[in-house]
């Protein structure tokens, strides 16, 4: 039984760690923001952070490709979540990347270094995007939410598609199924 439990803990903790690398992970510094960078962009030259969020578009250039990305929060593995962003940066690989693959709403975490700081402009405004050069990329697909049709009734469900019908055993006062005491009274739906 111990030997079981030993077995189970460790396939849990396997599977709670980061996207990227443990030997990349190792080498960051957490702590570095995207604000950080943009207010004194000197002291942070050759750092290297663990940022994410969502593709804003890619570009290929002669010799590297630009990918643009509205950063967010980092979840326990990495992986970018829903929420209030800090700014946008630019990851500048020096090899091609697929547009295709690399495309707009795509979820991305990257290990990198930041190499500078370009004004660019958003709409008529400069904007101070941070560069980063990438030791590690990892794409990830947002998770949506089970699609569940809250007007159905509970389970277990006894109406006519279920393979328990007719035997329901609630009896025939609540034909469609579910558990009697679903909605209170009087707002009971079914006849």
């Amino acid at each position: 039984m111990k030997t079981l439990v030993l077995v189970l803990s460790l396939f849990i903790f396997a599977g709670c760690g980061s996207v990227i690398s443990k030997n990349v992970v190792k080498e960051v510094d957490r702590n570095i923001t995207i604000e950080m960078v943009q207010a004194n962009p000197d002291q942070y030259i050759g750092k290297k952070v663990l940022w994410g969020g969502t593709v804003l578009g890619t570009e290929n250039l002669e010799a590297t490709t630009e990918v643009e990305v509205l950063e967010s929060t980092l979840a326990f593995d990495d992986r970018p979540e829903d929420g209030a962003s800090r700014g946008r940066f630019i990851i500048e690989a020096k090899k091609y990347l697929d547009p295709n693959i690399y495309k707009e709403d795509k979820r991305i975490t990257i290990a990198g270094t930041i190499n500078r700081v370009d004004v660019r402009k958003i709409g008529k405004m400069d904007y101070p995007y941070p560069v980063i050069t990438p030791i590690e990329i990892k794409l990830s697909e947002k998770i949506e939410a089970y699609p569940y049709d809250y007007n159905q009734p509970y389970y277990p469900y006894y109406g006519p598609m279920s393979p328990y019908y007719p035997y329901n055993p609630y009896g025939p006062t609540y034909p469609y199924g579910g558990y009697p005491y679903r909605y209170p009274y009087p707002y009971y739906p079914y006849p």
